[in-house]
C-alpha cells in the first residue's frame, strides 16, 4: 500500500510540473530592436537656432531624445533651441516591441543668440525685458563658501564691506539682447592669485594675463531649468569672484564661461535680489545680488 501511494505522489508531481511548462504554441515572439533609426533636423523659419526633429524610423512607437545640450525630449516631432554656438549631438532612441535602436546626427550652431524674454523667465527676471543693473549686496554675506550649508569656510563681514569699497561698487548691466556689460568704475578688487596683497588696484594695473577680468563686455545665456541658472560668456566674464569657477578656483582668466546656480532670485519694494551659486570642486562659492 505504501508503493502504491509513493507511486501515485510521483506521478501527481509530474503532472503538476508538466502543467506549467509553456508550450512552443503560447511563446510570443518579440521581434528585433529597430536596427534603421533615423531621422530629419530642419531649421524653424524665422526663429534663430530653433530646429524641428522629426523621427523617420518604420514601425517604432515610443521616441526619446538626447539634444546633446543637457535637455531631452519624447515624441515623434520635437523643437529644439540651441542658445549657444557649438556642436551638439542629437540622439534619437526609438522603441518597437523588440527593444530600442539608437541614431545620431549633429548640429552646428555659429552664434549665440538669447532667448526670448518671456513673463517669469529668468531672462527677464536679469534684464527686466529692457537691461537691469545689478551689485554686490552691501551687506555681510555677500560673499560666502564652504563645503556644504552646515559649514562656512569664510564669509565676509560688515568691515570687509567698508573695506572692499571697489568690489561693492562693481556693476553688471544684463540686457535682454544677451548682453552682459562688467563695469569696476575704474578700481576692482585684486586678491594675490592676481598678483596683488588683496586691495584696489586701478583696472589699468592689472598685468596682461589678468586683464580680461577688468571691465568689459560679454555675453550670458539663462537656463529656466529645473534649477535656474546663469551663465556669462567669454574671456574674463564672471560674477563674485574671478577665481570662482566650475569644479575649480583659477588664478588666470582660462575658461570661456562659468555657470552659476540661482539659489534664490525675488523682488522687495527696493527692487530685485539673488543668491548665485558655483561649485568649485572643494566647495561653494556664493554671492548675492541686489538690482541699483
Amino acid at each position: 500500500m505504501k508503493n502504491i501511494i509513493q507511486i501515485l505522489s510521483f506521478v501527481t508531481v509530474l503532472l503538476f510540473f508538466g502543467s506549467c511548462q509553456p508550450s512552443e504554441a503560447d511563446a510570443v515572439e518579440l521581434g528585433t530592436p529597430p536596427s534603421n533609426v533615423s531621422f530629419t533636423i530642419a531649421e524653424k523659419p524665422g526663429e534663430m537656432n530653433t530646429f524641428i526633429l522629426t523621427n523617420t524610423t518604420p514601425d517604432a512607437f515610443l521616441y526619446q531624445w538626447d539634444f546633446g545640450n543637457g535637455t531631452s525630449g519624447e515624441g515623434e516631432v520635437v523643437e529644439v533651441f540651441y542658445q549657444l554656438k557649438g556642436d551638439y549631438p542629437i540622439t534619437l532612441r526609438a522603441f518597437n516591441q523588440g527593444g530600442f535602436g539608437e541614431s545620431v546626427q549633429s548640429v552646428s550652431i555659429a552664434d549665440d543668440v538669447a532667448s526670448p524674454c518671456l513673463p517669469n523667465s529668468v531672462l527677464e527676471f536679469m534684464s527686466g525685458c529692457s537691461e537691469l543693473t545689478w551689485i554686490l549686496e552691501p551687506t555681510e554675506g555677500a560673499y560666502w563658501v564652504g563645503p556644504d550649508d552646515a559649514t562656512t569656510w569664510w564669509s565676509n563681514s560688515t568691515d570687509d564691506v567698508n573695506a572692499r569699497p571697489c568690489a561693492f561698487d562693481d556693476e553688471w548691466t544684463f540686457t535682454s539682447e544677451g548682453v552682459m556689460v562688467y563695469d569696476t568704475k575704474g578700481q576692482l578688487w585684486a586678491e594675490d592669485f592676481m598678483g596683488f596683497n588683496f586691495e584696489c588696484v586701478d583696472d589699468s594695473a592689472l598685468a596682461p594675463e589678468v586683464a580680461p577680468w577688468a571691465s568689459g563686455t560679454h555675453a550670458f545665456g539663462t537656463d529656466d531649468g529645473a534649477i535656474s541658472q546663469l551663465t556669462v560668456i567669454g574671456t574674463g566674464a564672471f560674477m563674485g569672484l574671478p577665481k570662482a569657477a566650475n569644479d575649480q578656483e583659477i588664478t588666470s582668466p582660462s575658461v570661456g564661461q562659468v555657470t552659476y546656480d540661482i539659489i534664490e532670485m525675488g523682488e522687495t519694494a527696493n527692487g530685485k535680489f539673488m543668491t548665485l551659486e558655483v561649485f568649485m570642486g572643494a566647495g561653494f562659492w556664493r554671492f548675492k545680488y541686489i538690482t541699483l
